[in-house]
């Protein structure tokens, strides 16, 4: 005569428990997970970001700050210390409708005149938008850096199973991961830092 179900949970129910614990608690952290998705907007802002470059082979003679003043992005360009390696500097474009990145061109100096302590340049690719310095979107999204291994099926599922470094904006809960452009992709990929959020666009 075969067992009766009832029984047979009764019987083995630390085996069923050990079973079913780990079930249940991936399924948590599926749901958990992709909830934000479902009740969190998508960006509705684009934001410009500046992400350190590969090293070239010759150290460069300057240093470049990226700011902005009176809603514009600026460039401030002073001589490199002596004895140091200066960090090379990219300039990207998130664009919130098509969720890419792009590289803003640059034509900054490679050099400064003899006495020359420091020289300001609007960046002429961003030269037609508007941008706030805040460090968070009108819309509540957020730049971020993380580095993450292998979280098992659940970051599978999620795209993050592997060990990386990777910027993504965060809003309540909600992840959106940017995939850069070469040569700043990974597994060069450096932090990413919010120059400011897009808040007038006009012709970009």
């Amino acid at each position: 005569m075969a067992p009766q179900p009832s029984r047979f949970l009764r019987d083995n129910a630390f085996i069923v428990a050990a079973v079913a614990l780990p079930v249940l608690v991936g399924a948590f952290f599926v749901v958990a997970s992709a909830i934000p998705r479902w009740t969190v907007a998508a960006p509705t802002y684009d934001l410009v970001m500046r992400v350190g470059r590969p090293y070239d082979a010759v150290p460069g003679k300057v240093v470049v700050d990226f700011s902005v003043r009176d809603g514009r992005v600026e460039a401030t360009v002073r001589p490199a210390p002596q004895q140091t390696y200066a960090q090379p500097w990219g300039l990207l474009y998130f664009d919130h409708i098509t969720m890419a990145v792009r590289e803003i061109p640059l034509d900054l100096p490679a050099s400064l005149g003899a006495g020359e302590e420091s020289r300001t340049v609007v960046i002429e690719g961003l030269s037609k938008i508007r941008v706030s310095a805040q460090t968070t979107a009108p819309d509540g999204y957020k730049l971020e850096n993380s580095t993450s291994g292998s979280p098992g099926i659940v970051g599978d599922l999620f795209g993050i199973g592997r060990y990386r470094q990777s910027a993504a904006l965060m809003n309540r809960g909600r992840i959106i991961r940017l995939e850069l452009p070469s040569p700043y992709e990974e597994p060069y990929q450096s932090t990413a830092y919010a120059v400011g959020w897009v808040v007038e666009p006009g012709q970009r």
